[in-house]
């Protein structure tokens, strides 16, 4: 087979990832790894909301990432808790949709409407009452 040598193959490999298995090592050798960096969430927040028209952009991405940080830490360990960029990135869409559709609305009201309806139904009970605080703390 001839091969060209401006092509190239990537495999992104998420070790640990749930439902994923590791490549085996007879494919393994034939791949060269290559580090990456965890993304800053906060960025990507402050960056989103600011593409969607939060004027208040840096405060308000400050709070959501603290929100997320918190829960991470001090919420109980659900498997199916996901408070990682996955859901920040599907937070972040519902947020710009809320707010197209109500330009008028304040704008921290907003990110802590949509933050507690988004989150609060895949809470267990005991994790409630927490998320509650620590939303009205923050905002």
């Amino acid at each position: 087979i001839a091969l060209d040598a401006r092509m190239g193959i990537f495999i992104t490999m998420n070790p640990g990832y749930a439902g994923r298995q590791e490549l085996p090592e007879n494919l393994k050798i034939n791949f060269r790894p290559v580090a990456m960096m965890v993304p800053d969430r906060q960025i990507i927040i402050r960056v989103k909301l600011a593409s969607c028209g939060f004027l208040e952009n840096i405060v308000l991405a400050c709070k959501f990432y603290t929100l997320y940080k918190l829960c991470e830490e001090q919420l109980t360990k659900q498997v199916h808790y996901d408070f990682g960029l996955r859901n920040i990135l599907s937070v972040l869409r519902t947020l710009g949709a809320v707010k197209r559709q109500n330009p008028e609305d304040g704008e921290p009201n907003t990110v802590m409407r949509v933050l507690r309806d988004m989150n609060l139904s895949k809470l267990v009970d005991e994790d409630e009452p927490l998320f509650l605080s620590l939303i009205n703390d923050l905002f």
